[in-house]
């Protein structure tokens, strides 16, 4: 991996720990006992700090000296390695490399969440612990969420709402994959929602294990989608299939090739998660 230091931060080593850490937050942030935890429960929170529940526990941290807070992830292996290795990875650093990519997507308008440090702790050889530290985006909620809520609000108010996110996600993952990157995990729990006024703006989180290519093909751009796609259909989100049509239309507005085969490239994108409907009938 390629470990030069970003733009606007700075390299700060401590013992076995490696740091990248943003310029202007670094007094504050390298201050704070509370962002080098490791492992962090409900018991004995500092004044101020809160934790976000999804698969792991993550603490939200007042930044000292400012209104602001940060969300700590600590990296841990999903699926079965999760119960052997836990937080023990190896092999190159995942949190730097998700610091490059959203690095690399905030200047192309790609809405992100900003990142004020990353961090890697050597074990012994190639295994390491690490963390990253971004900037809270604040009164948002994932879009499962949001939509579940829209059922609080009356027919008109659901449907209007929907048709302000669709553009407005169909644009936001358009934008990263113009800028080369495919997103590891893209899932509905990874899209934050927010109101500001009388707009939805839409987040794109986690790009841990994204990666930056020269070019995302259209192949790729269809199996990314088809990913988010996936988890709908797996948390049973509130999307109906006029939605999936509405924001299939809205990425590919402009694309002559799409608008002349729809339905070929719509039965495409549902063909790469034919496996995982078996794998949830008998599994769950």
């Amino acid at each position: 991996m390629n470990r030069e230091i970003p733009p606007q931060f700075e390299k700060v080593v401590i013992g076995k720990s490696t740091i990248f850490v943003k310029s202007k937050y670094k007094d504050p942030i390298l201050s704070q006992k509370a962002t080098l935890l490791r492992k962090v429960n409900e018991r004995g929170l500092s004044p101020g700090v809160s934790l976000l529940k999804g698969r792991n526990v993550i603490p939200c941290i007042p930044i000292k000296g400012s209104d602001e807070r940060m969300i700590i992830k600590h990296y841990e292996h999903g699926g079965l390695l999760r119960k052997i290795t836990r937080d023990i990875l190896w092999g190159s650093s995942r949190p730097f490399r998700e610091l490059v990519v959203l690095e690399k997507a905030s200047p192309r308008g790609v809405p992100v969440p900003e990142v004020l440090a990353a961090r890697v702790d050597k074990i012994f050889g190639p295994f390491y612990r690490g963390e990253i530290a971004y900037k809270e985006i604040p009164d948002g909620s994932n879009l499962l969420e949001y939509l579940k809520g829209l059922n609080r609000r009356t027919r008109e108010e659901k449907i209007s709402a929907k048709r302000k996110i669709i553009p407005s996600l169909a644009e936001a993952i358009k934008k990263m994959h113009a800028a080369g990157i495919y997103h590891g995990d893209l899932n509905i729990k990874n899209i934050l929602v927010r109101n500001e006024g009388k707009r939805i703006k839409v987040y794109l989180l986690d790009f841990d294990c994204s990666r930056i290519r020269e070019n995302i093909s259209l192949r790729a751009r269809i199996k990314n989608l088809a990913r988010l796609n996936r988890s709908c259909e797996k948390w049973r989100a509130e999307i109906t299939d006029r939605d999936k049509l509405r924001f299939f239309l809205s990425y590919f507005k402009g694309n002559k090739l799409i608008k002349a085969n729809t339905q070929k490239y719509i039965r495409q994108c549902s063909r790469f998660h034919w496996g995982h409907r078996i794998y949830w009938k008998f599994f769950g």
